[in-house]
């Protein structure tokens, strides 16, 4: 039904420009963290944009169908305010985006944080959150603990509006980092924190020697705020609850929230506050991400359920006569049944896309091909085989070929991939290929040609070979021969050659046993960086040693993966975070982050944080790749409580590396290669 749902959504925004011009809200949520019932972003999301549109006030409310900062930044360009639901911290989706999403800000686009997203970095972030909402949760400064105040009195202050007085049982932080005075904040919720909720000891989010003196002088304490920026036309609301999805329930739980949209997008609240009604049981269940514990329906039930929604949207599309509409709507249902194959085609599209043959939209022609091969029509597929063998064909279109036949698993193309190897511009896209299927000598033919290529397609080959046990034995052969370097082998690629192969392999080419006493080896490293040392080494021999070790995993001013956290906008001038973070990677890791290994029917090993997730479909951030992997096709699913970032990256680094990689990674602005 997500699927179903998220197609639906596409419909909506391909036809908003018929509707009467409205204040627009964009929601925005982040991957799925926690366990079920906690932190449901897109739930949480939907649940609200769904109430707003049902009040009728002027506001058009949409759920952005992706997770995460939208991958189009045009769609907030108009929005009156952003809503955002998502994990905070270094895990937080603005992280990477503060520029741009600050020049939104300073042209008067309103903002809602919930819960979590109210955590900033300490730094940069969390000045910008500071001038963009007043105010933000802040490590060793704020905390986090769960417990029930009472909201009894209200400012007067439009978002105030029809509240009564109430109490709910959540995770509520408290003892914010607010501007100065608090000029410009207007407290909405709060209340003084019984002394329980500060019963552990000191921590980054569970207390400190002021937040103990706050409570005790008895200080109340704001967990709901409204900020009217000084330029008289943005306005922000910071609101620390909605760590469960039930606290939803609770009409004035709701009505903050709702106000607050509201008021920051310049919409009047009515007096009585924004109407809406209680959700149901069965409602809360809905739109609940994915998070490995309930129940999956059986396959015959989600076939079933699919079907309908395609129908109707076939009909959408037929009777549609604007070309735009029409091509927003089959991108819509490509990208929602991304990852299946063998999908029955809906009734009525084999005569829909008949009549887009002789289109004269080349890309509506093109996109409806797509679609059709997507529901196995097999002249469709044969026209992609003969797009992707054809040199003098479209790069972009012999890609997306090549994609959708892997999706496919055509047998035609382990012959094709062979000669791909041969075209530079497709070379790794083919090598990677090589993991979707089980070819007989691939090790021998991507070792043999392993010296003849670039460094990315060398790390390509040595990555596919760490997907499949038999290609896992043939690397294993060759580190054994030496023909291959221990060196070529990135520290990420070890841990599924060593699921793989196990014991012989980690024996020798193993992760190696790191300190445990991982405070004293930050000491040792604060000790190295501060006698001096730091000072002499050099930014742009840095950017080289990151290059080697990082960028596969990490993007910094916009060069790099995709797997880890963007590195741009962390605290990286804080040397304590940097060690904290490289040593200890799995001490504070969103779930987000989380190390989880797929076994597919087919015997594929694959290793990634899940990026997104629905009933049908899994998507796989990889090194170098994104993979999607359908539901169907999955034999096992683990998920590690380590990060995908390996321990002791540290100790592969000589001592003038690791000083030339602090120094890099305490830049402000990118620096140039060391000159050859």
């Amino acid at each position: 039904m997500k699927t179903c749902f998220f197609i639906i959504s596409i419909f909506f925004v391909a036809i908003a420009f018929a509707q009467e011009k409205k204040a627009k809200v964009v929601f925005i949520s982040g991957k799925p963290s926690h366990g079920p019932g906690a932190h449901e972003h897109r739930a949480g999301n939907i649940l609200l944009a769904k109430r707003l549109n049902e009040a009728n006030l002027g506001i058009e409310a949409i759920v952005l169908p992706e997770n995460g900062y939208p991958k189009d930044p045009k769609v907030l360009e108009d929005a009156a305010t952003v809503v955002i639901f998502c994990t905070g911290h270094k895990g937080h989706l603005l992280n990477p985006h503060l520029k741009e999403f600050d020049a939104l800000m300073k042209n008067g686009t309103g903002l809602v944080m919930i819960h979590w997203a109210t955590e900033a970095l300490t730094g940069r972030p969390g000045k910008k959150f500071s001038e963009w909402m007043g105010g933000f949760c802040d490590l060793n400064w704020s905390v986090n603990p769960h417990w029930k105040p009472n909201f009894k009195n209200f400012p007067d202050h439009p978002i105030s509006n029809g509240l009564k007085p109430f109490s709910v049982d959540d995770e509520w932080y408290y003892h914010m980092r607010f501007v100065a005075g608090l000029k410009g904040v207007t407290p909405v919720l709060s209340d003084l924190p019984p002394p329980e909720t500060l019963k552990r000891r000191d921590g980054a989010r569970s207390g400190n020697p002021d937040v103990r003196r706050a409570v005790a002088n008895g200080e109340s304490q704001h967990v709901g705020w409204a900020y009217q920026r000084p330029d008289g036309k943005g306005r922000g609301f910071g609101f620390t609850g909605g760590h469960y999805h039930v606290s939803w329930r609770n009409d004035m739980f709701r009505k903050v929230v709702l106000n607050a949209i509201l008021w920051t997008a310049h919409v009047d609240v009515p007096k009585a506050g924004v109407p809406s009604k209680t959700p149901t049981d069965e409602e809360l269940k809905q739109n609940l991400d994915d998070k490995g514990k309930r129940k999956k329906p059986a396959p015959q039930v989600k076939k079933l359920d699919s079907r309908p929604p395609l129908e109707t949207l076939v009909n959408a599309i037929d009777s549609s006569g604007n070309p735009e509409t029409q091509k927003a709507l089959i991108s819509g249902i490509i990208l929602g049944l991304k990852g299946q194959r063998n999908v029955k085609p809906p009734k009525g599209w084999s005569a829909l896309s008949a009549k887009f043959v002789n289109s004269d939209d080349a890309q509506l022609k093109k996109l409806a091909k797509q679609l059709s091969q997507v529901f196995g029509d097999e002249s469709a597929t044969l026209q992609a085989i003969a797009t992707l063998k054809d040199k003098a064909a479209d790069l972009g279109d012999r890609r997306s070929a090549l994609a959708s036949l892997l999706i496919q698993r055509r047998k035609e193309l382990p012959a094709i991939l062979k000669t791909l190897l041969d075209e530079e511009p497709l070379r790794i896209e083919a090598i990677r290929g090589f993991s979707a299927f089980e070819i007989p000598n691939a090790g021998a033919i991507l070792l043999g040609r392993y010296p003849d290529f670039e460094p990315a397609a060398q790390r390509a080959i040595i990555e596919t070979l760490a997907t499949r046990k038999k290609y896992a034995e043939s690397l294993f052969q060759a580190l054994e021969a030496k023909t291959i370097s221990k060196d070529a082998i990135p520290v990420y690629a070890i841990r599924s050659l060593g699921k793989l192969l196990g014991r012989k392999f980690t024996k020798t080419y193993g992760v190696l046993k790191f300190d445990e006493d991982k405070e004293a080896l930050i000491a040792e490293y604060l000790r190295i960086a501060r006698a001096g040392e730091l000072a002499k080494a050099s930014a742009s021999k840095g950017r080289g040693v990151y290059q080697k070790a990082c960028m596969a995993c990490h993007k910094m001013y916009g060069e790099g993966g995709i797997v880890g956290p963007d590195l741009t906008g962390s605290n990286r001038g804080d040397l304590n975070y940097l060690l904290l973070n490289i040593i200890d990677p799995s001490g504070d890791i969103p779930d987000a982050y989380k190390m989880v290994t797929v076994t597919t029917n087919n015997g594929q090993v694959l290793t990634g944080s899940v990026t997104k997730e629905d009933d049908q479909r899994l998507v796989l951030s990889m090194v170098g790749q994104k993979t999607t992997v359908a539901k169907s096709d999955i034999k096992s699913r683990e998920t590690s409580n380590v990060s995908m970032m390996p321990e002791g990256l540290l100790k592969t680094l000589t001592p003038n590396e690791v000083l030339n990689l602090f120094k890099y990674m305490q830049t402000q602005e990118q620096v140039a290669l060391p000159k050859r």
